[in-house]
């Protein structure tokens, strides 16, 4: 193949990326610019006309759903040699390499991987242990703390010396249930989604003749989302990138959302500094979305001061306008968008609607399902995360991993075989003060009274069925087998028909047939499946973050989980201050930016057509609430909406938009926006007008005149802030570096402001 024929197709930029296969380079890929075309043509340039072996190249992923469509992308051009490569998730490159080399650190190869369910019981242990308070320490607290910390790199030794001087003392207290969660998943042969990547980087940090294998076996290191990478991962990506430095990361920065889970944007943001030598390629021209969708997009996002910075384009047609409807309440928001959706020519599975938070929901459900509009909810219960599922997955994880003890705990009286709470307790409470296993506790059973009567009975006869489904394991048997095994020998079906009514238990007996039917599709695409592969795969596969969507059903999904996917028509709803972008934003930059990026990302998966709402009023969590119109939708030029509000139950609506415009100076935008039809540049330089808009949208907010003592703003003085508007001291509270201002606003109420944080104006 020659190397034409690997960039036919592609744009000039896209081709100046593809051939640019030395050295660190950084693909900045804009919404809709064709990344994953780039990717795969690059990979598959190195190696049918660069001469690379498929073996020295890892491109690693976020999701299995990315990495498979890579994977088919790149056989598809070069054929089945690509197979020797290793394109994947980081969870699954990591758990690779230590499913090679755990032992070093005390793991087996059959290790589990315990996902969120699985650590939620282990952290019960340990809060049972350290006797805390579920009200203090919520197993949800203690699993975001350790895993903030993993994300960090920080281990538990680490972590309890860098919160010994902590002023909350809960701190040191989650410093100890680490130490001890980490004890727990080694005596359990098990890691969480955070140790495949925490362990690994201390792998190679432990043995560093290990880790140079690695870097010799990979010569070329690809990495998409870039802008999603956490500390730990980017200690990782940066330990393999040595001493070569033939690194390309693709990425963009504008839809760097993901800093509540670790991602950090500094990382694509200072990728130039870490790699002098980088070459940068810009990705701008967009394959997706219409140029009103585009313009608009770019208006918004252009008012971010942390981004690299990038001139979208598009040959696409203008598109129609921008529906902006500024609804009374949620009622009448709910009502406008299930309208438009009940009188489109297009289908169900065209349409989404994106919110901010899981609890605006509600009203769009209830009002698709009384026009009877088949809809789906992306993020709901998981197959993989079903009772009946997980309680056979349960089964399969204990014949694969006799140390598994969390996965034994759950099965040992499922089917109900009359152990009770009490005996369970009582068995591991023997287990702690012998120092064994749970496994090695019930092998006792036979010789020990540790529990009588029925209990001891039934548990001795599931320890001889586990000892039987391990001989199979060990002899080769299809985990197929194994799990149709276990559901004939614990009775699984008659005891889910006798313990649930009729239609769920239909339900659930349909779900193990699909779990059954899941293993052998799985095993008719392995050479040599074994159960410990299998378990593997269900746990990476189940811990991917993006959903597919319904092709025939109207996807409901907060913003967060829209990133990757895209539609012809797109509802954008919620748009106002306090809820999109959120209180928390109002006093920290980086959180409005984040706020920002993710507007941006929401307006960008439309592909024809956009929607953008707001509502006057909106019961939010119990409370009612007058808004604002949100400042995304201040930055966007007026010119590029059409307004769906024009009547008179919505002229109150209307008028205060109007009113916000006059006050701020938003909504401002000139036609020559558009260099030629159907063919769109964001201007190089803000106008006056422009960057006044920005400043007042929060984009560099005037500062507060004079020292930051208060002196400057007495009691009785006018000040104007960058959210709340207008408004006059009342008071002021507390000294120096700590003094707070008392203030009225005019729209806003009364708020305690700090004045080292707000940004304020004092006005004549």
């Amino acid at each position: 193949m020659n190397v034409d024929d690997l960039v036919a197709g592609l744009n000039p930029v896209q081709r100046e990326a593809v051939l640019a296969s030395t050295g660190p380079l950084l693909i900045l890929a804009g919404a809709g610019s064709g990344k994953t075309r780039v990717i795969v043509h690059r990979i598959a340039y190195l190696i049918a006309a660069q001469g690379v072996d498929p073996r020295q190249i890892i491109a690693l992923t976020f999701t299995n759903k990315a990495a498979q469509e890579m994977r088919e992308r790149v056989r598809e051009m070069i054929g089945p040699v690509a197979q020797s490569m290793w394109i994947s998730t980081f969870h699954s490159s990591c758990s690779r390499i230590l499913r090679n080399h755990g032992e070093l650190l005390g793991f087996s190869s059959k290790f589990s991987i315990y996902g969120d369910k699985e650590q939620t019981a282990l952290l019960k242990e340990v809060a049972r242990k350290l006797n805390l308070q579920p009200t203090m320490f919520p197993t949800k607290y203690l699993s975001s703390a350790i895993e903030d910390a993993k994300n960090r790199g920080v281990g538990p030794d680490e972590y309890a010396v860098e919160v010994h001087h902590a002023p909350n003392p809960k701190l040191r207290v989650v410093a100890n249930a680490y130490k001890l969660y980490q004890q727990g998943l080694l005596e359990n042969d098990a890691l969480d989604f955070g140790d495949l990547l925490f362990q690994t980087v201390a792998l190679f940090n432990k043995f560093p003749d290990l880790l140079a294998s690695y870097r010799e076996r990979f010569n070329y290191i690809l990495v998409d989302e870039y802008q999603d990478t956490n500390e730990i991962q980017y200690r990782l990506i940066g330990m393999l990138a040595e001493p070569k430095r033939n690194l390309c990361v693709v990425g963009d920065d504008d839809q760097s959302i993901y800093s509540w889970r670790g991602a950090q944007i500094k990382n694509i943001l200072d990728f130039e500094s870490d790699y002098p030598e980088a070459k940068v390629v810009r990705l701008e021209e967009n394959y997706r979305s219409t140029a009103t969708i585009l313009n608009a997009a770019n208006r918004v996002i252009a008012a971010n001061k942390q981004r690299k910075g990038k001139d979208l384009w598009t040959n696409n047609q203008s598109g129609e306008l921008i529906s902006l409807y500024l609804a009374a309440n949620e009622a009448d928001e709910a009502r406008y968008v299930v309208k438009r959706i009940s009188t489109s020519v297009r289908e169900p599975g065209d349409f989404a609607i994106f919110y901010r938070t899981n609890a605006q929901s509600r009203i769009f459900e209830e009002g698709l399902s009384r026009k009877a509009i088949p809809y789906t909810i992306v993020g709901g219960t998981k197959f993989y995360d079903r009772a009946e599922v997980r309680d056979l997955l349960a089964y399969l994880k204990v014949v694969n991993n006799e140390r598994d003890g969390i996965s034994l705990l759950r099965i040992l009286n499922v089917p109900a075989r009359g152990v009770g709470k009490t005996s369970i307790e009582h068995l591991q409470t023997y287990a702690d003060a012998n120092g064994l296993t749970l496994w090695q506790t019930l092998e006792l059973l036979e010789s020990e009274a540790l529990v009588r009567g029925g209990a001891r009975t039934a548990l001795n006869g599931l320890v001889a069925m586990i000892r039987q489904w391990r001989r199979q394991e060990q002899e080769g048997r299809k985990p197929s087998v194994i799990c149709a095994d276990i559901l004939a020998g614990i009775g699984f079906s008659a005891w889910l028909l006798k313990h649930n009514d009729p239609i769920q238990a239909q339900a659930r007996q349909e779900n193990i047939a699909e779990l059954l039917n899941a293993i052998e599709l799985w095993e008719e695409e392995q050479e040599a499946p074994s159960l410990a592969a299998y378990l593997e795969n269900v746990a990476l596969i189940n811990d991917d973050h993006v959903d597919s969507a319904a092709s025939s059903q109207v996807t409901l999904m907060t913003i967060h989980r829209a990133k990757g996917l895209e539609f012809d028509e797109v509802f954008l709803v919620g748009l106002e201050e306090g809820l999109f972008p959120g209180n928390r934003s109002y006093e920290n930059p980086n959180l409005l930016e984040e706020e920002r990026r993710l507007c941006y990302v929401g307006m960008t998966r439309a592909r024809q057509k956009l929607h953008m709402s707001a509502c006057r009023k909106r019961r939010l969590y119990g409370k009612p609430a007058d808004n604002r119109p949100s400042r995304f939708l201040l930055e966007i030029p007026l010119e590029l909406f059409k307004r769906e509000d024009r009547n008179a139950a919505f002229a109150q609506a209307a008028a205060g938009v109007e009113e916000e415009r006059a006050r701020t100076g938003s909504f401002t935008g000139s036609s020559s926006a558009f260099r030629s039809p159907g063919r769109y540049r964001q201007k190089p330089a803000a106008s006056a007008a422009g960057r006044q808009n920005l400043e007042v949208s929060g984009k560099s907010a005037p500062a507060a005149a004079g020292p930051k003592n208060g002196s400057a703003f007495p009691p009785g003085c006018r000040v104007e802030h960058t959210v709340f508007g207008p408004g006059v001291v009342a008071g002021r509270k507390g000294s120096g570096e700590d003094v707070k201002l008392d203030i009225i606003f005019r729209d806003r109420g009364r708020k305690l402001l700090s004045l080292k944080i707000a940004a304020l104006k004092r006005l004549a």
